[in-house]
């Protein structure tokens, strides 16, 4: 894999060079912008204020002109006698809303409700929605009748801005309310500049702000850290900084006015700073560019250092994917030139290693081509449970016969590169050819891992030969192009595996009881009909991945009693044959008659049970 520098020497001296410039117009940024940035907080926070003792004292002045003229409308109506308060009461209530023409309704328990034409005409049922909403207050009712003013949002009740005063009356019972509509008091904290204002109950219950939609929906500001910090003061304004409903941070102004209400007037920060941050930010693009030009001079400067160290980088890069004949030359005449020549050199050596090593694996198999070279191949041998296989051609002798020799060769070869690419595959190693057979063993000298996993690539690199013979014979079936069988047969069992031979010429191989055993197996296919052939050492490993019949018992030469061989039909739960009369039909063979075999044929190798 390649790998890049991570510090590459062009970038070290940029480093340096950029670091210095950054660190001198970085220092001189921060102490320009540190002692504006300073100047226009305090600046904002005082015109933050201004505008918001402006606003607070719009506000309470309109709040209490309607308390007021609502004070003066009742005490109007305690003046008169009452047949002539029956009579006049609405004459004088109509009056007193073409006066404060804010004015929604007007009530208290010791007179009638009324409402203003102009909410009556848009809510014919206002009456019965202010009563109800009167009657859902009523703990609120008793406080206020007690001495404590209140002033509570209803625009929700009828979809626009609205507010009550609920202050204590005492000659009604001990309070009166009176709604009026709060559109003066939007355009009021409508500023159009980027200060926001809004107002808000001892609570911190909304009750107007310049935003439409969050005056009719109500809600609370209470979590605000500016609003707690307002509550818990102890003048009647100051000033803070927090973090507004968005999470911006802003300064906050606020005034405590009539009704326990507070006018709170924000501006965020990012406003406030934003001309000293676009003039930091050309101050940062500036920097840039100096660190840009700096960069470029390095670069041009360094080239000549950077540019051979890329040259073997690349050179080492190619070694890495196998490509050892390099084509780079020394352009130089000191350390970096002579490195050069040396990789060079390097590459000649190892690219003769590389093709000693691909010869020798021709021979033999990679794995101890590898070791050979490395110097790690002794006489001697470990003992291991693996997994051996045989195969062979049927009726091969009399087949090459036919055929002149370079042509057995050429058959031969094709064969030979269909099947061992199946061994391959699977991880396995072809230990040897003898003739037109094949043996190869799976679990040495490299395993899958366990017994199990080396037995079923063992059977299915036979069921992939015979998918790979399937596809060989179908350009097949002239005399001088026969049809083609094979057998193979497979056994798990204990082995020697190691280096046999002398110390001046020796061969990797595996000995045993069940290499032979392995051996005798594959010769059964032909007497079987069968191509795929089992001991029961495999099958219990791999009985759950195969369909497999068991054939008759079999006594084999240096096996004290008979043992049990099985046909491999198939792997389990893949497409094609299921039985093993499918199979021969498969194989265009027929089942044979085991009552006639001649138990001295194979050099007495078995007898059949049957």
């Amino acid at each position: 894999m390649k790998q890049k520098v991570r510090f590459p020497i062009s970038f070290k001296l940029a480093l340096i060079f950029s670091t210095l410039v950054l660190l001198v117009l970085g220092a001189s940024t921060y102490m320009v912008s540190t002692l504006v940035r300073g100047d226009e907080r305090i600046k904002a926070e005082e015109n933050n204020h201004t505008i918001n003792g402006r606003t607070a004292e719009s506000v309470q002045s309109l709040i209490l002109f309607v308390q007021n003229d609502a004070v003066g409308f009742l005490n109007t109506l305690q003046l008169l006698v009452s047949d002539e308060r029956q009579s006049a009461e609405e004459t004088l209530f109509d009056d007193f809303c073409v006066r404060t023409r804010e004015i929604m309704f007007l009530t208290g328990p010791g007179f009638t409700l009324h409402c203003s034409s102009s909410l009556t005409d848009l809510h014919p049922d206002a009456a019965y929605t202010i009563s109800a909403w009167l009657d859902s207050q009523n703990m609120l009712c008793k406080a206020v009748a007690e001495g404590v003013p209140e002033i509570v949002n209803i625009s929700s009740l009828f979809k626009k801005p609205a507010l009550c005063i609920l202050f204590p009356y005492k000659a009604a019972a001990g309070w009166a309310a009176v709604g009026f509509s709060a559109d003066r008091l939007l355009e009021l904290l409508s500023t159009g500049s980027y200060n926001t204002s809004f107002v808000i109950n001892r609570n911190g219950d909304v009750l107007i702000n310049p935003d439409y939609t969050k005056t009719i929906a109500g809600g609370s500001l209470a979590s605000l850290p500016a609003v707690q910090s307002m509550k818990l003061s102890s003048i009647d304004n100051g000033q803070s900084i927090g973090s507004d409903e968005s999470g911006v941070r802003s300064f906050f102004a606020f005034h405590r006015i009539a009704g326990g209400m507070y006018v709170v007037t924000s501006e965020a920060q990012t406003v406030v700073f934003e001309a000293i941050d676009r003039t930091t930010y050309r101050i940062i693009l500036f920097s840039l560019a100096v660190l840009f030009l700096s960069v470029l001079v390095i670069r041009l400067f360094s080239r000549g250092i950077t540019q051979p160290i890329r040259m073997l980088v690349d050179a080492s890069h190619q070694i890495e994917e196998g490509i050892f004949t390099l084509d780079i030359k020394a352009k130089t005449r000191d350390e970096l030139g002579l490195l050069t020549v040396s990789f060079v050199q390097m590459g000649r050596g190892l690219a003769e290693r590389e093709r000693l090593k691909i010869m020798f694996s021709k021979f033999t198999n990679k794995t101890i081509a590898e070791r050979a070279i490395r110097g790690e191949l002794e006489l001697g041998g470990t003992t291991k449970t693996a997994t051996i296989f045989f195969s062979d051609i049927r009726s091969f002798t009399a087949m090459s016969e036919k055929l002149q020799p370079q042509e057995v060769v050429a058959f031969l070869n094709d064969y030979m590169t269909r099947m061992v690419a199946c061994v391959n595959r699977t991880g396995g190693v072809v230990d040897k050819y003898m003739g037109d057979s094949i043996m190869a063993v799976w679990g040495t000298p490299e395993s899958a891992g366990s017994p199990e996993a080396d037995a079923w690539n063992s059977v299915k690199t036979a069921l992939m030969m015979r998918t790979a013979l399937y596809e060989f014979n179908k350009n097949r079936g002239s005399e001088k192009n026969p049809v083609i069988r094979i057998g193979c047969g497979i056994n798990t069992g204990s082995i020697v595996a190691g280096q046999i031979g002398s110390a001046d010429r020796m061969e990797y191989t595996v000995i045993g009881d069940a290499v032979n055993f392995a051996s005798r197996t594959e010769s059964l296919n032909k007497l079987f009909a069968t191509d795929i052939l089992i001991t029961e050492n495999t099958w219990k490993l791999v009985k759950n991945r195969i369909i497999a019949t068991e054939m008759p018992s079999v006594r084999v030469k240096g096996k004290s009693g008979p043992v049990r061989i099985f046909a491999v039909i198939n792997a389990a739960n893949v497409k094609g044959p299921k039985t093993l009369a499918e199979l021969r039909q498969l194989l265009h063979v027929s089942a044979p008659d085991l009552t006639k075999v001649d138990t001295n044929e194979e050099e007495k190798k078995y007898s059949i049970s049957v």
